[in-house]
């Protein structure tokens, strides 16, 4: 399952978004999706992806990752540029997976200490 988070990883590092429909469900939902996007599944993914990517570069590493039956659940880094702001975060990723794909997300940013 790890391999699927770093190809979700690698498509946010690279705007590469071949890939998509490899990873995720037809019937993929975010729960922390944006008000603004009105779609589900993989297009959904994609617009995410897309809409990062039109800032300036920034990058994103993983920390830690914790598998289980079903989930996968990571520590993400995201850092860079936005616009000229600085981009330093962590945030929590967990990944439901169905048939080898990715049929549901949660996310969360980890609060600065």
């Amino acid at each position: 399952m790890r391999e699927l988070l770093e190809k979700i990883v690698y498509m946010f590092n690279t705007g590469d978004l071949s890939g998509v429909d490899d990873v995720f469900s037809s019937s993929y939902i975010d729960h922390q999706k944006p008000p603004y996007i009105d779609v589900d599944g993989p297009e959904e993914f994609r617009l995410i992806v897309q809409g990062a990517r039109r800032s300036e570069p920034f990058h994103v590493d993983i920390l830690d990752v914790i598998e289980g039956q079903n989930k996968i659940v990571a520590r993400l880094h995201w850092f860079g540029n936005d616009r000229g702001r600085e981009i330093d975060r962590e945030t929590i990723e967990i990944l439901q997976v169905e048939n080898g794909l990715v049929v549901e997300h949660w996310g969360a940013v980890v609060p600065e200490v």
